[in-house]
């Protein structure tokens, strides 16, 4: 395969928005726990799909060698796997927000960042990106089971980052209060949606991210300044 291999992780807006930013230039392939969702973005892009357990190391692994196996190559990941559940305050339901979404925010990071860092190492400029939220540096009592997963998943990506020290890869993070697209805009026209970022913006952004010379030196980017 000619075109350097892409693997969205999450098939939400957010990566319906990059898979459709890279597809010119990338072979995507796009990962989610919903069929429903990883097929028709893949089919819409000329792309591929898969279904994986993205806390299942052993799955990840299999899913990784069949993608090698196949392609070749892997040059890029972009972890877009999300999930939010508030607390009142630092409380019981706090407790039970970060059991609910610390796997998913925080525990695919992990997974998805062991199985796939030796391919990466491998690429002239492998990319490891993952989206987070400016919250991991503004945790409130109402967030904060969120903000700590966000924050937990920033520093082990920037260990991952370290790791790649003397190589052409690096790992990336792209902080976003939030993220709206148009159809969000067509149905709540009286809505400003302050502080958000366009998924488009955000796709923008990540794809200039995965040109060879294009990740910053700093390993974080936040699209609220500015």
């Amino acid at each position: 395969m000619n075109r350097p291999v892409a693997v969205i992780l999450g098939a939400g807006m957010g990566g319906t928005a990059v898979a459709h930013a890279l597809a010119q230039d990338w072979f995507v392939i796009v990962v989610d726990r919903e069929e429903s969702l990883a097929r028709p973005l893949a089919e819409s892009v000329g792309g591929d799909w898969a279904v994986v357990d993205l806390l299942d190391v052993h799955a990840l692994a299999g899913f990784r060698d069949d993608l090698l196996a196949r392609h070749g190559r892997i040059d890029a990941v972009i972890h877009l796997v999300g999930g939010w559940r508030g607390s009142k305050t630092v409380d019981g339901d706090a407790l039970a927000a970060w059991d609910a979404i610390s796997p998913g925010v925080f525990g695919t990071v992990r997974t998805t960042t062991v199985v796939f860092r030796e391919p990466l190492m491998r690429s002239d400029a492998g990319r490891y990106v993952m989206v987070s939220s400016t919250a991991a540096a503004k945790p409130t009592a109402g967030n904060v089971a969120y903000a700590t997963a966000k924050a937990a998943a920033e520093t082990w990506v920037g260990g991952l980052d370290n790791s790649f020290k003397d190589t052409s890869a690096r790992a990336i993070i792209v902080a976003v209060k939030a993220l709206v697209n148009e159809s969000m805009r067509v149905e709540s026209p009286e809505k400003e949606f302050p502080g958000y970022t366009d998924t488009t913006e955000l796709a923008e952004v990540i794809a200039g991210i995965l040109e060879p010379t294009g990740a910053p030196e700093s390993g974080r980017i936040d699209l609220t300044e500015g």
